[in-house]
């Protein structure tokens, strides 16, 4: 089990807490989804004493983590609570395109997922030379080895480890000696402990490359769903217990076209299938959309949900905004979610954390609150409030959320103030927004992981402070010689790819305050 010290500190030890394991109804019954699970618990809370009813350990693990997440909330109260998840499936998956996660950055964002109770991880990095250019190379032993230690991570925080091949780059399906390639880099893995694995034939061409795979299959599905059916035949025969998820070539849609159709109509229903959604990076994830999907293909999907993931054609944007739209009963009609992670790891932690407490809890996600609970875990409760003004300005993804909502309201104020000739009122507003700018200035500026991954962005925020300092000196003083400075800071804005607002000319978003004052 996981080294409760290490997870949080010294927060449980004034508290009585005893746990008790029982095989029951009331502990492994999830009545919500009707489902059997390992993964219910009670907590009964008398004041400094707390009574958990669990089936196991795992259990028990989730219920530690509720108590520390309660307490660290201050909203560890007397009580009752029975507490089961949404979503079977509650995970992440390091599968964009860019440089991979250090080691260290891997064992760090599986530590704090743990301690979110998500329960999965996928590892599936694009630019692993091992896992998709030389997917028929065995790992080198140093490699290996790092791979062991994060699968016997991953048991102690009772996290499922995916190992993922992706060799539909060049494989050549007709190839028997192709075949025996994939089963002995699957046995390396299988041989360190690996029992959950993921076969990829994403972004490969829909046709077919070579003759003698076109003579033997005709086209590109027949190839696939032989390839699959093998291989998980292979896996089930060394092991079965051992798990199995595919992401097919055409993953994204409707859910009943061709392609989608045969393949899942025709591999093993226990064999889990990833999906975006409606589009490669969806807006929004819907109960009627899984429920086409499961006609389609005869499968609930599990979803690759490509948020936060800022690669290819979104690397100048930051994504640290809370997940949303998402229905609030889409657990009944898929396996789970899996978030497809930036090549920021200490950024993704944010967003990860919202996609954790959505999928605990789907009917009673805050998206707001939960983002900004992720962000005192991630950033520290000292310097959250400096940190949120920056972050106000990154909600610009493919889930169209309101951008920069604090510094409207803000701007809004000093406007009215402004229309009200309330001027004094007007520059009181400008200087305490001014403060938190150069506050949260002050904490990017540090030398830290995080704040080294978002300097891209940070640089920009840089100039919008000193932008809006200029502003406001012109508005009190009138001294028309900071105009040059000011047009000059606008076109240094506006020059910089990084993307801090869904308009990136600075001149739009302060049009109603120079309406207001001139």
């Amino acid at each position: 089990m996981a080294d409760f010290k290490e997870l949080f500190g010294d927060a449980l030890n004034e508290y009585d807490i005893k746990i008790s394991h029982l095989n029951s109804r009331r502990t492994v019954y999830c009545e919500k989804s009707y489902r059997l699970t390992d993964e219910k618990y009670t907590l009964n809370i008398t004041g400094k004493r707390i009574d958990i009813e669990c089936s196991g350990e795992k259990s028990a693990f989730y219920a530690l983590c509720d108590i520390a997440k309660r307490l660290d909330e201050n909203r560890l109260c007397d009580g009752e609570y029975i507490c089961a998840p949404s979503f079977a499936v509650r995970g992440y998956i390091e599968g964009f395109y860019g440089t991979p996660w250090t080691h260290e950055s891997r064992k760090s964002v599986m530590s704090l997922m743990a301690k979110n109770r998500m329960n999965t991880v996928y590892h599936a990095p694009k630019d692993d030379l091992y896992h998709r250019e030389k997917w028929r190379e065995k790992y080198p032993e140093s490699d290996l080895a790092r791979l062991k230690e994060l699968v016997d991570t991953s048991k102690n925080y009772f996290m499922d480890f995916y190992w993922c091949i992706a060799p539909g780059l060049s494989m050549k399906y007709s190839d028997d000696k192709e075949f025996d390639a994939l089963i002995e880099k699957t046995k390396q893995l299988y041989s360190i402990g690996i029992t959950h694995f993921g076969l990829l034939l994403d972004d490969i061409d829909e046709e077919l490359e070579f003759e003698e795979d076109k003579a033997l299959y005709g086209e590109t599905v027949n190839a696939h769903i032989d390839l699959i059916n093998r291989y998980y035949s292979f896996l089930k025969e060394i092991n079965p217990a051992i798990n199995l998820t595919v992401c097919p070539t055409l993953y994204h849609g409707k859910g009943n076209e061709y392609y989608i159709s045969k393949l899942g109509q025709n591999i093993p229903p226990l064999v889990s299938v990833f999906w975006t959604g409606r589009d490669i990076c969806s807006r929004e994830l819907t109960s009627i959309e899984a429920l086409k999907f499961i006609e389609g293909t005869h499968h609930k999907p599990l979803y690759w949900d490509n948020y936060p993931v800022n690669d290819c054609s979104m690397y100048n944007e930051m994504h640290i905004s809370p997940i949303i739209n998402r229905d609030k009963d889409l657990w009944k009609y898929s396996e789970g979610i899996i978030s497809n992670c930036m090549e920021y790891a200490e950024c993704s932690k944010i967003p990860l954390i919202t996609f954790a407490d959505y999928l605990w809890d789907s009917e009673n996600y805050n998206p707001q609150k939960s983002w900004e609970n992720a962000i005192r875990q991630v950033i520290g409760k000292e310097n959250a409030d400096a940190f949120i003004v920056f972050a106000d300005h990154l909600y610009t993804s493919c889930l169209k959320d309101t951008n920069s909502r604090r510094m409207y309201e803000a701007f809004d104020k000093i406007e009215n103030a402004f229309k009200a000739e309330n001027k004094q009122k007007a520059f009181e507003l400008a200087e305490e927004y001014l403060g938190k700018m150069y506050a949260c200035k002050a904490f990017l500026m540090q030398d830290l992981p995080v704040c080294r991954e978002i300097s891209k962005w940070s640089e920009k925020f840089y100039v919008a402070c000193d932008l809006i300092e200029k502003i406001f000196k012109f508005i009190q003083s009138r001294d028309e010689s900071l105009k040059d400075e000011i047009y000059s800071l606008i076109d240094k804005y506006n020059a910089m790819p990084a993307r801090l607002s869904n308009d990136t000319d600075i001149k739009g978003e302060l049009k109603g305050l120079f309406e207001a004052i001139n």
